[in-house]
This record gives structure tokens, sequence and C-alpha cells, in this order.
């Protein structure tokens, strides 16, 4: 209670966090070596901390001091698996304190601050940076997120210790790359005119697979006229939580025939499931031998594709000739006396 008091007199901000600490020169690198361990060619929403010789700041976001910190951000239409921050660990009155074993809550919220889409408790990996703010040294956070959270382009994060083995607060470190607010929910005035620093890794979602099972689709002998059925099953083998969108090439399907497939596409099937398309013919070739190939593509990639063979033989149409005898043979009873006797 005492430490939660103390923090409330000095939770404006902590513009002044270290006005207590010996004044000394930073020992710093140059800022963009915090960027720890992220490949300069992975897409992302960044939002790098103050250096140590810019007007740099740093909020307390911390459950047991009473208060979380929320940053916007927007355009990102990918889910968001690994994320970054920075900050310090502290212990009051302001001495560095070992972050291991740190727990933070991390929320994504929706973009009026109402409603919770993503909530995750993690104990992430902490990297020293070799930066130093007045004696105290800069944190990289880092952690995948599991599962990813998606279907929020624009919106919220907060990032809060709530649990720590050495007592540290955590203070989230100042950015001055966004649009230049945040919000303080518990200081005395929340309102904020500076960013938090945090990286949003996208993630390209997993990539399904196209696969066919052809039943029947050799239909053997039949007239022309006639119609033959089959059938054929199309499979997501693709990555663990991919779905299969599919459509099948009804222009480009045998002559030989009027092709109909119920259903012709389809979307969302899952990895490792398959959907059943019913396939009829109507033949309308004269007779002869007759094969084919139907194709049917993944809808997100025209590379991926499957064919399916296809064949029939078409045979002549039988004349029948009961009618023309029974006729002949009510006209000549003798004749077929006759043909009785020879057979």
């Amino acid at each position: 209670m005492k430490q939660r008091i103390i923090c409330k007199a000095l939770a404006v901000a902590v513009i002044l966090l270290f006005l207590g600490l010996a004044i000394q020169p930073a020992i710093a690198n140059d800022i963009s070596t915090i960027f720890l361990n992220i490949e300069n060619n992975l897409g992302g929403f960044e939002q790098s901390p103050y250096g140590p010789n810019e007007s740099w700041i740093f909020y307390i976001s911390d459950a047991d001091a009473g208060l979380r910190v929320w940053d916007q951000y927007w355009d990102v239409f990918d889910p968001i698996c690994p994320i970054d921050w920075w900050g310090l660990s502290l212990v009051h009155p302001w001495t560095n304190c070992n972050p291991e074993g740190m727990v933070f809550e991390i929320i994504f919220w929706d973009a009026l601050l109402g409603n919770p889409i993503c909530t995750y408790q993690i104990t992430p990996y902490v990297i020293p940076t070799g930066i130093f703010y007045n004696g105290a040294e800069l944190y990289q956070w880092e952690i995948e997120l599991d599962p990813c959270c998606d279907l929020i382009p624009y919106g919220w994060i907060s990032i809060q210790s709530i649990e720590s083995p050495n007592n540290c607060w955590f203070h989230w470190a100042g950015s001055g790359d966004g649009d230049l607010y945040c919000y303080h929910e518990g200081a005395s005035n929340p309102d904020r005119d500076s960013d938090c620093s945090f990286h949003f890794i996208f993630c390209d979602p997993p990539y399904p697979r196209i696969h066919r099972d052809p039943i029947g689709m050799d239909f053997s002998k039949a007239r022309a006229g006639t119609t033959v059925t089959a059938q054929i099953y199309i499979c997501n083998v693709g990555e663990p939580g991919s779905y299969l969108n599919w459509y099948v090439d009804t222009a480009a399907v045998p002559t030989w025939g009027t092709w109909t497939f119920t259903p012709s596409s389809g979307t969302g099937v899952a990895e490792g499931d398959c959907i059943l398309i019913d396939v009829t013919c109507v033949l309308t070739d004269t007779w002869g031998d007759y094969t084919g190939t139907i194709t049917v593509y993944n809808a997100d990639d025209s590379t991926d594709f499957c064919e399916i063979d296809t064949s029939i033989e078409l045979t002549r149409a039988k004349v029948l000739y009961n009618q023309w005898f029974r006729a002949l043979f009510e006209h000549f009873p003798m004749m077929q006396r006759l043909l009785n006797l020879l057979l």
C-alpha cells in the first residue's frame, strides 16, 4: 500500500523519474541497436523508443502501482504474432531491478477502447540493450503470441506488468513515432502527448494447399445422349490453421459432354478437411473414345491447382428390329412358321 501511495504521487508521467539519481552521462549505443533479433525485411507496425540524448519519457505500467498505459495502432491488416516492447525495470526508489521472470498482461482493444479482443498473460524473453538512461538500462522484451491476434486493424494495445519475483515495476519507454498520444490509466492526468515503444511483426497466414481424390471419373462405356455421374473430393493438405478457397475451371472442360459441378466453388475448407463435388455429364458427341481433364484451383493462388483425368467410350446406338419383324410376320404368317422350324 505504501508503494501504491508513493506511485500515485509520482504517476503523473515518469518524466522526472530519475531526478533522485545522480546525473551522469548516458552510456548509449546508437538507438537503432535496440531492435535486436528483428530482421529488417519483416513488415510490421513500429514505434521506436526515444534515445538517451533525446527528451525521453517513461510511463509506469504496473498492476501493483495501479497504473496501466494504452497506446493506439492502425493499418494492421495481418495477424499479429511476434511483438517486442521496450522499457525499464526498476524498484522504488528507482534503482535497477532484475527483470527476469516478470509476467505481463497484454491486451488488444477495439478502436473505442470498449472491448478487449485478445488477452495474454505471458512471461516474455528479456534482452538487455546496453543503452542507459541516467544509469538505468533499457530492456527489450519479446514474445510470440500463441494464438496470433487477428481482425483488429485499428485499435489499442495495453502492456502492464502484473507479477515480478523481484518486485520490479515496468516503466514503458516513450516514443515519438506515432500520433503523439497515449492514455495513462490510473494517473491523475491520463492524457499524454507521447507514444509508447513497441513493434508488431506481421505474420503470413498459414498456407493452404489443394489436393483431389476423384471417384468414377473414368466413365467406361456409354451411349451419346445419356448422363453419367461421378464425384471429386477436394481437400486442404496445407499448413495447420489454413483455410482453402477453391473453384472448378468450368470454362475449360472436355467438349464431349455438358458438365455440371455441385458445388463448383467453395471457401473455408480447413486444413485436413475435404468437401465433395457431385459431377454429372450429359454425353453429346458421337461414338468414339474420348479423354479430357478437369482442373480445380486454389482461389487464392493460381499456381496451386489439381487436374483430374477423365475418359469415356461412346458406343453406337443399338438398332432394334423387333417392330419390323413383327409387322413382316403379320403379313406373312407362313414365314414365321418356317423360321420356327429352322430354329
